[in-house]
């Protein structure tokens, strides 16, 4: 018995978190195989920093609408990795700067071809349903943008706290 499976609507979010984790795992262990020092959840702030080349903890949480927690955590394990610097703003003291190192811009190289066959993948085994996920789960987004779950939940439990008063 899966019981999240079973759980249908009520466990969505945890459905898509094993779907996310299982995929991830099964990428790092690729990445681990072929000795590159990289986990998958750092690609999103590594491939942003080869785009924009310095930005600041902040300015990477609100452009990947990922938390300011998670980004400084990521931060923290790719300059232990060595595949980021960081530095003070010169006008703003509080705020940290980061940028990619010349192992995290080698790094990117070496895992292009990697980068490739994930990608490559993901498109073939998106075609495997009969629905495009990537369509569905940008209106999934989109409806979340126009009302979030909280204020929908919100909503349909009014009529309910009314009738306590």
């Amino acid at each position: 018995m899966d019981l999240i499976s079973e759980l249908a609507e009520l466990a969505v979010a945890t459905r898509l978190k094993r779907l996310s984790e299982r995929l991830a795992h099964d990428v790092n262990k690729i990445y681990k195989e072929l000795n590159l020092n990289f986990e998958s959840k750092w690609f999103l702030v590594l491939e942003l920093l080869s785009r924009r080349k310095t930005l600041s903890i902040v300015d990477i949480a609100d452009e990947l609408k990922l938390t300011h927690p998670a980004i400084v955590q990521f931060a923290d394990q790719m300059l232990k990795a060595k595949l980021i610097t960081a530095h003070k703003d010169k006008t703003d003291g509080r705020k940290r700067l980061v940028s990619l190192s010349g192992n995290g811009k080698k790094l990117l190289k070496d895992l292009a071809p990697v980068l490739e066959a994930v990608r490559a993948e993901n498109e073939r085994w998106l075609s495997e349903a009969d629905n495009n996920l990537l369509t569905t789960i940008a209106q999934l987004e989109k409806a979340l943008e126009e009302q979030p779950m909280y204020n929908r939940i919100k909503t349909r439990l009014e009529p309910h706290s009314n009738q306590d008063s």
